[in-house]
């Protein structure tokens, strides 16, 4: 059995326990939260049982439980963050109970003694400014300049202290993250990292009254830092040690030299092409030249082209905050630059443009929004101006988006869209609009019909891109044209699915998806950064079981996992014309590079010849492969 701990705090009572784990089933964060705090009342996070090893990408914080947003059971992970958390000498924290006023919690191991403190805060003005910052940047601040004195005997190998913080929008929607950035002596930096999806920061602060965390121990072990023990497990499978290996499997992440450019922006923004998503996803209308046209005019000689010439070429680069030779961080500035934020809020939103993208993530992270959910309501409230579906009068707008491509100036044009976008996340945090928007989308989209109605026979709802679950879950989904991003997984919004622009059978594909979801769930149990997975998926389980003489069969072990967390999948038939249209187009775009691909002309005459039915036989197929693939 792996020896794990447990703190549980209660919110209510400023009272704390710590217990042995005591199950041999629990591996890692994702066995006990799915086991022992899936629900809406209890917050967990934790870290995997290798976090205080040398072994890159090993210390990544898990959140998991019962979402806000999903309404089933997620995970939402966040770089770097176990770091500093290992020296609390505990793995895992259960938080029960509500705060009498809005907190911050506190966390210290110190001299082998564990303490729990709540401190109250006005967090509401410390968002609106504090170190002429705002939100989740302001509050961050702030409680590193009230209480990093606390902190000043604790292991400072790779900083002293971690703060994880919130903002507006944890208080005001569903869409909620938690950010947190590696401290150096100077206070929190600027390569912050987010656990995004899900809205667990809505959860902390609205069920709990937190709404941030401070912590920094001076536990100290050894275990897992012999070199020569680790290297072993790598040179016994790939005759290589483990820092060439980890290298190899990260080449993507660092500088990728077949693409000229590095980390998730430089490489999928070279490669995506025609499958490049804009303007609401409406480029899935446009023929494949117009869309090559608007990458190699938009993309290539602008958007990446400025990327490559401020990040890459000058090497800014950083990491989460642990010693990893992925260095994903690609920074400019204060601006750390990802693919699926700055899609999302890029050219899905009418943005080409590093500086109108800047302004427009940067205040997405500082209201403290998941980037990829607020970028999908974003370009569809854009959408809907541009539709003439709503008045930009009624909701405090006061520009119209500039969406023609045709025409656009892909420097002031981009501006004027991202100051719009800023526009419409101030509206859903305003009080006078925040009831139609504070349930994210799906919810708005139909609240937005009720009141309007439709116009030339289009909805609201059917130009909002999301995946639905239950009554009101709802998700925007990753930014990549591919038929498994719109699976009814019981979890969407990671990347537990087959995710490849290629024709994979519908039911098949429902097969593979169950593939991918059980090997992610060995990084996000095993604590580990995705971005390794290359030998992650191959390699830990040998790892786990020699060093803690354990029998695990990781595969079986993590199906296990996945069907508890199918038992009950509410996932809803596709409810947006635009995700049927979005799938029906993927088949003529792949068609068009393969015509003579049997599956993909079979559908697409499927599609043209009534799409709603087409897309429900196709939607049932991919349920019906999961279902199978997660039988015994």
């Amino acid at each position: 059995m792996i020896p794990q701990k447990v703190l549980y705090i209660n919110a209510a009572d400023c009272s704390m326990r710590v217990e042995e784990v005591k199950d041999p089933d629990i591996i890692g964060p994702l066995d006990f939260a799915l086991k022992y705090a899936n629900t809406e009342d209890k917050f967990f996070f934790g870290i995997g049982p290798l976090a205080g090893s040398i072994i890159p990408g090993s210390r990544r914080m898990i959140f998991c439980g019962k979402s806000p947003q999903w309404n089933n059971f997620y995970i939402s992970t966040m770089g770097g963050a176990a770091q500093i958390f290992f020296h609390l000498n505990v793995n895992y924290v259960v938080i029960e109970g509500e705060c009498k006023e809005y907190s911050v919690l506190k966390l210290k191991y110190e001299k082998d003694m564990l303490t729990v403190a709540f401190e109250p805060v006005d967090a509401e003005k410390v968002w609106k400014n504090y170190n002429d910052k705002i939100g989740f940047y302001a509050l961050q601040d702030y409680v590193y300049d009230k209480y990093h004195s606390e902190y000043d005997n604790c292991l400072n190998t790779f900083g002293k202290l971690r703060i994880l913080a919130t903002g507006p929008a944890s208080l005001k929607t569903n869409m909620g993250a938690i950010g947190s950035a590696y401290v150096t002596n100077d206070g929190p930096g600027n390569a912050d990292t987010w656990a995004g999806r899900g809205g667990i920061g809505s959860k902390l602060v609205q069920k709990h009254k937190i709404v941030a965390i401070v912590y920094g121990g001076d536990y100290a072990s050894t275990e897992l830092h012999d070199k020569e023990e680790i290297n072993k497990f790598f040179l016994d499978k790939y005759n290589q040690d483990m820092m060439k290996k980890d290298m190899e499997v990260t080449v993507k992440y660092r500088f990728d030299p077949k693409v000229g450019s590095g980390g998730t922006f430089g490489v999928n923004f070279t490669t995506v092409k025609k499958w490049l998503f804009s303007f609401n996803y409406s480029s899935v209308y446009m023929t494949d030249e117009e869309r090559l046209e608007i990458h190699n005019k938009f993309i290539v000689n602008h958007y990446l082209a400025q990327f490559n010439t401020e990040t890459i070429q000058k090497k800014q680069f950083k990491t989460c905050g642990e010693a990893c030779p992925a260095a994903c961080k690609k920074m400019h500035g204060i601006y750390k630059k990802d693919y699926e934020p700055y899609q999302a809020l890029g050219p899905n939103a009418g943005i080409f443009d590093q500086r109108a993208a800047e302004m427009l993530n940067h205040h997405v992270d500082a209201m403290g929004f998941d980037a990829i959910q607020a970028g999908g309501l974003v370009s569809w409230f854009m959408e809907c101006l541009v539709k003439g579906l709503i008045n930009k009068e009624d909701f405090g707008i006061t520009r119209m988006p500039m969406w023609d491509w045709k025409k656009l100036d892909r420097v002031k044009d981009s501006m004027h869209n991202a100051e719009l976008g800023v526009e419409i996340i101030n509206m859903v945090l305003d009080s006078k609009y925040n009831d139609i928007f504070n349930k994210s989308i799906r919810v708005a989209a139909k609240k937005i019909d009720e009141k309007y109605g439709a116009k030339n026979s289009v909805k609201a709802k059917d130009l909002a891109v999301y995946n639905a679950y239950a009554e009101e879950g709802c998700m925007v989904p990753n930014m990549y044209w591919a038929l498994g991003l719109f699976s009814p997984m019981p979890i969407m919004g990671k990347y537990f699915q087959y995710y490849k622009n290629e024709i994979v059978e519908p039911y098949e594909l429902g097969k593979k998806n169950v593939e991918r979801m059980i090997k992610e769930f060995y990084s996000d149990n095993g604590g580990f950064c995705r971005f390794h997975r290359g030998w992650v998926e191959e390699l830990l389980q040998d790892i786990i079981n020699k060093h803690f003489k354990l029998n695990i069969d990781f595969f079986a072990h993590h199906k296990k996992l996945a069907q508890q967390i199918n038992q009950h999948n509410e996932s809803v038939f596709w409810e947006s014309e635009r995700v049927v249209d979005i799938v029906k187009e993927f088949y003529r775009a792949v068609l068009n590079e393969k015509p003579d691909n049997k599956d993909a002309k079979k559908w697409l005459a499927k599609f043209e010849k009534d799409k709603w039915k087409a897309a429900r036989e196709c939607w049932e197929e991919i349920r019906r492969g999961i279902n199978d693939a997660l039988k015994d």
